[in-house]
C-alpha cells in the first residue's frame, strides 16, 4: 500500500463583515477616488491647482521639482509620467485591496495557468499590503507638520489649492485605515488554514491509501 500526499483538508474562512467593508473601501478609495482626481492632473488640466505653477510644475520645473529642471520620460512630460506612475500603483493597490476578502486572493482562479486552484502563498499578498500600508502610514504621519509649514506661511509656493487638498486627504486616510485593516483579516484566515493543515499533516488526515 502506497500513501500519497493529500490535498488540502481545510478550506479558509469567509471575511468577516468587518473585514469585508474594509476591503472595499480600500480599492474603492485608490480606484474610483485617488485615479479619478488625478487624470486630470495627467492631462495637464490644472484642476484644484494654480494654473502657471501646476504648469512649470507638470513640465518639470518650478516649485515642488528643485534647482534642476526634470525632462520628459517615454515622451511624456516629467508631471504626467509621475502622476501616471502613480495611479498604476493605485490600480494595483485597489486590486491588491479586492484580492484580500475574494477567494481569488486566497485559491488562484482558472485562467491563471500552471497555478489554476492552487492555494495563493499567503506572502504574496501580503508582503505589498504591509509595504504600502507602511508607506501611507508613514506619509500620512507627516501631514500634521506639512499643513503647520503651509499655514506659517500663507501664499507661499503652494501648487494644489485647499480644495484639491480637502478632496485627496480623506481618500488617503480612508486608504490608509481599510488596507491594513483588510491584510490583518486575511493574514488570520489564511494562518488558521495553515495551522489546521499541520496539524492533518502530522495525524496523517487526508492521505489515501491504494492498494
Amino acid at each position: 500500500m502506497t500513501r500519497h500526499p493529500p490535498a488540502p483538508t481545510t478550506t479558509t474562512q469567509p471575511p468577516p463583515t468587518w473585514a469585508r467593508r474594509a476591503g472595499h473601501v480600500a480599492w474603492i478609495a485608490p480606484v474610483l477616488g485617488f485615479i479619478p482626481l488625478h487624470v486630470p492632473w495627467i492631462l495637464g488640466i490644472p484642476m484644484f491647482a494654480d494654473p502657471d505653477r501646476f504648469r512649470e510644475w507638470y513640465h518639470g520645473r518650478g516649485p515642488g521639482v528643485g534647482e534642476h529642471p526634470v525632462e520628459g520620460f517615454l515622451g511624456l512630460p516629467a508631471g504626467a509620467f509621475y502622476l501616471g506612475l502613480l495611479c498604476v500603483l493605485a490600480g494595483l493597490g485597489g486590486v491588491l485591496a479586492l484580492g484580500l476578502i475574494k477567494d481569488w486572493g486566497v485559491v488562484f482562479p482558472r485562467w491563471v495557468p500552471w497555478l489554476r486552484g492552487r492555494r495563493v502563498p499567503p506572502w504574496v499578498p501580503l508582503t505589498p499590503t504591509v509595504l504600502g500600508s507602511a508607506l501611507m502610514i508613514g506619509y500620512s504621519a507627516t501631514l500634521p507638520w506639512q499643513f503647520a509649514a503651509d499655514l506659517s506661511e500663507p501664499g507661499g509656493e503652494e501648487i494644489f489649492t485647499p480644495t484639491g487638498v480637502l478632496i485627496g486627504l480623506p481618500l488617503l486616510l480612508a486608504w490608509t485605515f481599510a488596507l491594513p485593516v483588510a491584510g490583518w483579516s486575511y493574514y488570520r484566515r489564511t494562518r488558521s488554514v495553515r495551522a489546521a493543515g499541520q496539524i492533518d499533516h502530522r495525524l496523517g488526515i487526508g492521505y489515501r491509501a491504494r492498494p
